[in-house]
This record gives structure tokens, sequence and C-alpha cells, in this order.
């Protein structure tokens, strides 16, 4: 299980990190880090982002999930991941 730790406002966010069928390294966060991310409304002219930093982390972020699901062995989450995504998993 490979993970990466994504900053924000001081706090660390665990991410997952999980290979497509390219074998293209894909970042997958949590659904509390899209939260801190995006805390405003759509509606808002900045699309509801925190601040500048925060619509570049999410640039970054393939896909958002539960802690749940992030937790899951490799083959798991990518198996969820796929549901939503087929084209990137094989």
């Amino acid at each position: 299980m490979k993970t990466q730790e994504v900053q924000f406002n001081g706090i660390g966010y665990t991410c997952r990190v999980v290979e497509s069928n390219e074998g293209e390294e894909l970042l997958i966060g949590s659904t509390e880090l899209l939260d801190a991310l995006q805390p405003g409304s759509f509606n808002d002219c900045n699309e509801g982002f925190a601040n500048d930093e925060a619509e570049r982390i999410y640039d970054g972020i393939f896909f958002f999930t539960d802690k749940k699901t992030l937790r899951l062995p490799d083959a798991g989450l990518v198996a969820e991941l796929k549901k939503d995504n087929p084209e990137w998993f094989s």
C-alpha cells in the first residue's frame, strides 16, 4: 500500500497512490480533504475552493472517497475506483 501525505492549511491528509492500467500513479484523496479544499458553495466565483493552493491540490487528486474505502487493500480500492472509472483500470 503506497501513500502520500498532502498538506493543506497545516494539516496532513494521507492519500493513497494507485496505478492506472497505463502505469500512471494516481492520487486518491479522502472526502475530508475535499471538504477542506472546497468548504464553500459551488456558486462562488472560485468554484468553492478555499484558496488558490486548494485548487492546485484538487487538480492533482484523481478521485476522492471516504476513509473506509481508502483503508481497503490495493485490489479492493482499485475495484471500487473501477466502478466509476473503468477506462483507467483493467
